[in-house]
């Protein structure tokens, strides 16, 4: 039996980059318009073999440059 125990809680941590698949349910867009967004350069994504990850400030700022007040 272990005394002195302590249980920490477990604090969750922010998301920086999501998979392609996170971002299109994120934005509610197409796989076509993804690529535009990369073709572009409207978003700032990486690249590891054929997988692309994208990063949820980039992909925050272009929804908010594009605002629509």
């Amino acid at each position: 039996m272990a005394r002195g125990l302590t249980i920490n809680k477990v604090e969750s941590v922010e998301k920086l980059v999501m998979s392609e698949d996170e971002a299109i349910k994120y934005l509610g867009c197409s796989k076509r318009f993804m690529r535009t967004l990369r073709e572009k350069a409207e978003i700032s994504f990486s690249k590891y073999g054929k997988t692309f990850f994208y990063e949820v400030k980039s992909i925050n700022r272009f929804l908010n440059r594009h605002k629509v007040v």
